[in-house]
Parts: C-alpha cells; sequence; structure tokens
C-alpha cells in the first residue's frame, strides 16, 4: 500500500508491505530520473560544470545533467543539457552512445529515480553556459586533475565520482 503524503517537485509516500506475516513500514521518494554525461573531449580531458548547490550551500564540480522532466527521451535530455550548460551544439558532439553506459538508482533505499550515464566525446572548443542560471563555468579536467578534486573533497557528487571511475576504468 502507497499513500501520498507530499506532492511537489518529488513525492513522498508513507508504504507498508506485508513481510513474512509482519508489516514493514517505509517511505518511498519518487524522483524525476535524470541523465547525465560523461563528456571527454579531444585531449581525453572531461568536462565538468561549476554550479552553486543552494542545499548545500556551496559551488560544486558535476559532470553534465538535467533532470526527466520535459517528457523527452533521456538521451535528448542530455543533448539539451550539454548546449544549455556547456554551450556544446550538436555539431560539438563527435560520438554519443546510443543508450546509457549505466543505469543506477538514484537513492537505491529510498528512491525509484534512475540516473541514466551517457559516453560522449565532443571537439575541443571553448564552452560556455548557454542558458543556465546556475551553472557559472564549464571547464575540462585531465583524470589526474579530477583525481586531486577528489581527494581534497572538492568533487563529492555522486553521479560525477560514478561517471569518473566509469571513464578511468575505460582507459586500463
Amino acid at each position: 500500500m502507497e499513500k501520498l503524503i507530499y506532492d511537489g517537485y518529488v513525492k513522498i509516500y508513507d508504504c507498508e508491505r506485508e513481510n513474512n506475516g509482519k508489516i514493514d513500514k517505509f517511505t518511498k521518494v519518487h524522483l524525476r530520473g535524470a541523465s547525465g554525461g560523461i563528456v571527454i573531449n579531444e585531449e581525453g580531458k572531461m568536462a565538468l560544470v561549476k554550479q552553486y548547490r543552494p542545499i548545500i550551500g556551496h559551488d560544486t564540480l558535476e559532470i553534465p545533467a538535467g533532470t526527466l522532466d520535459k517528457g523527452i527521451d533521456k538521451r535528448d535530455i542530455l543533448i539539451e543539457e550539454l548546449e544549455e550548460e556547456c554551450g556544446i551544439t550538436k555539431d560539438d558532439i563527435l560520438y554519443l552512445s546510443e543508450e546509457p553506459i549505466i543505469s543506477y538508482n538514484i537513492i537505491e533505499n529510498m528512491s525509484d529515480g534512475l540516473m541514466h550515464l551517457y559516453l560522449a566525446r565532443v571537439k575541443n572548443t571553448t564552452n560556455k553556459p548557454m542558458e543556465e542560471d546556475d551553472v557559472d563555468e564549464v571547464n575540462y579536467y585531465t583524470l589526474g586533475e579530477i583525481e586531486e578534486l577528489i581527494e581534497n573533497r572538492t568533487i563529492t557528487d555522486p553521479k560525477t565520482l560514478i561517471a569518473f571511475f566509469l571513464y578511468k576504468d575505460t582507459l586500463k
């Protein structure tokens, strides 16, 4: 049984299920899914966007990503986000995987929302955020530079950490 207790940008449900004769109670958060990109330029550097996140009160470095909230395909969401967040046009995209290289639950123990990560290879360009108010800049980083940013806790975003380790693993 699910009972809607909050209906906003996210939906929150109180849930019950029978488990071996006992009733388990839990809360489920319904998040819209999202698409993100492991965006690699011709030099092998990975794109990260700097943006302010008001919930945590500071800037972050993250892979480009967007919520599945416009009624368009998850791959098309990423194409749109690349232009909005990074200034990467369709003509700048050399390769974009047809399917996500991984899809995973954003918060597995609380939510059914999926994050879909695609691999994109793009031309070397000077990219600037186009329409996004919350994106300050986009820069490309070597794997070594990203490792340092992870070690000093500048990068803590889960989707970005997963993207980094997936990309690093493909180079082995």
